[in-house]
């Protein structure tokens, strides 16, 4: 209860301090929103009930952080602060300061949709309920490896490196992207699922695990390599071994370094001597630029937050393609018959077309609140951003009972970093066939466990 009543006055400070926001840059403003922030996660983690603190809202908190709150302290009050990836591109520094209260105004009615059912004094999640039997995982297995077999064979693989390495286009696909979904899906149902085994069948399956993660480090991809370590620290701490802080901190910083190397050297392809090279022209000037890929995503609220001064609310129009995604081909069905511009159908792509234009051949991410601001103004940002702290915690207490909310848990778990920098919407492709995958292997698997049991 103490929780949930401290995030009921910090939502309200921050409602009041969005208000009266000023329209220029102010460092102290910014500051006082960065430190309101910080209390509020310090004191959540403090007098929260759980004792498994290490799960979405400790990595989600990091990435948050980073994403909105770094460059408007750290880098905007300095004259050489617009010196990486496209912070170069013009965007207007008077909102700023406002851009900030807006994300701190999300972020405090999240963080109270977070506790909320705290107040309803639910036992707290120590040991799932539910099996999961080592028939279906051997079919998480073979998925994966079928998957990945043929993600290879119809060049996904080969597409994937020349991304970064030749400069290929980001959004080109093929048949292969179908199966990496597919592999994606396998994946993380291989780490969600892991700790679920005898202890003594858990290290081969995890060198497959760590196998496939460093082979997509390789080719530059981040992403799925990141969500599944997530996956693998938070399970490993909350049912073998609970983490002590200081572990934590060094597994976060043994972690950074090997983001921030993958994506200096990702343009280098597997070229030692060129990374050898690249790595001694890299020069960091400040601390926090070694979390520049989590960073710049902060510009992203700024031009969104401006055009939305602009233009009007988009709604749920540009959650279309999104909603679409579970059904093959129904985006780009949408896309040739309808007379709206793609870059207002799905959430990400308008950041891009505003600082690149509608030829780019990559993006620059996006800000879920700027997303949900230029969808449903302050009002519906507050109302999105409570609605997935709920979720969350909704998820997190039905996952001892439930095997389908565990899976649920487990995608937002791997997702915690990189959600501040993605639409609003989760992924509803991913969740969707995730659900519908696991919903096939527990009917085959149960079919053939009946059928053994029979006289």
């Amino acid at each position: 209860m103490l929780t949930y009543l401290l995030n009921i006055a910090f939502a309200i400070v921050a409602t009041v301090l969005y208000i009266k926001a000023p329209w220029t840059y102010s460092y102290d403003y910014c500051v006082t929103l960065m430190t309101l922030f910080i209390a509020q996660n310090v004191l959540f983690f403090a007098t929260d009930k759980r004792q498994h603190w290490l799960g979405f809202e400790f990595f989600f908190a990091i990435s948050f952080f980073l994403v909105n709150f770094v460059y408007p302290v750290f880098y905007a009050p300095y004259e050489d602060r617009i010196y990486w990836s496209f912070f170069s591109y013009s965007f207007n520094d008077d909102y700023v300061t406002r851009s900030t209260a807006l994300a701190y105004f999300g972020y405090a009615w999240y963080m109270l949709g977070a506790t909320r059912l705290l107040q309803l004094q639910r036992e707290e999640p120590s040991h799932p309920t539910f099996t999961v039997s080592m028939r279906q995982y051997i079919w998480f297995f073979g998925i994966t490896i079928v998957a990945w077999l043929l993600f290879v064979a119809t060049g996904g693989l080969a597409a994937l490196q020349s991304v970064y390495a030749e400069g290929s286009n980001l959004r080109d696909v093929g048949i292969y992207s179908y199966f990496n979904n597919i592999f994606t899906i396998g994946c993380y149902f291989m780490a969600i699922f892991l700790f679920r085994l005898p202890k003594q069948k858990w290290w081969f399956y995890l060198l497959v695990i760590l196998y496939f993660m460093l082979i997509l480090l390789s080719t530059g991809s981040r992403q799925l390599a990141v969500g599944l370590a997530l996956i693998l620290v938070t399970g490993f701490s909350l049912y073998v071994y609970h983490l002590k802080w200081w572990q934590v901190l060094l597994l976060i910083a043994g972690g950074t370094t090997v983001l921030f190397l993958v994506m200096t050297l990702r343009t280098e392809g597997l070229d030692f001597g060129a990374w050898q090279q690249k790595l001694a022209q890299t020069k960091l000037d400040n601390f926090w630029d070694i979390f520049e890929d989590l960073i710049v995503n902060d510009v992203n609220l700024f031009r969104l937050f401006g055009w939305a001064q602009e233009n009007d609310l988009t709604w749920f129009q540009g959650m279309t393609l999104d909603i679409a995604s579970p059904i093959p081909g129904l985006g780009s069905h949408i896309i040739a018959n309808s007379d709206v511009p793609p870059q207002m159908l799905h959430g990400g792509d308008l950041p891009s077309y505003l600082f690149l234009g509608p030829d780019a051949t990559w993006g620059t991410g996006t800000n879920m609140v700027g997303e949900a601001y230029r969808s449903f103004g302050a009002i519906g940002t507050a109302i999105a951003m409570f609605l997935i702290g709920l979720w969350i915690k909704e998820s997190y207490y039905r996952a001892n009972n439930s095997i389908y909310w565990y899976l649920m848990y487990f995608l937002l778990v791997g997702h915690a970093l990189i959600y501040p920098r993605a639409p609003l919407l989760f992924d509803p492709r991913l969740v969707i066939w995730s659900l519908l995958l696991l919903s096939i292997v527990e009917g085959i698997t149960h079919i053939k466990k009946r059928e053994e049991v029979q006289p």
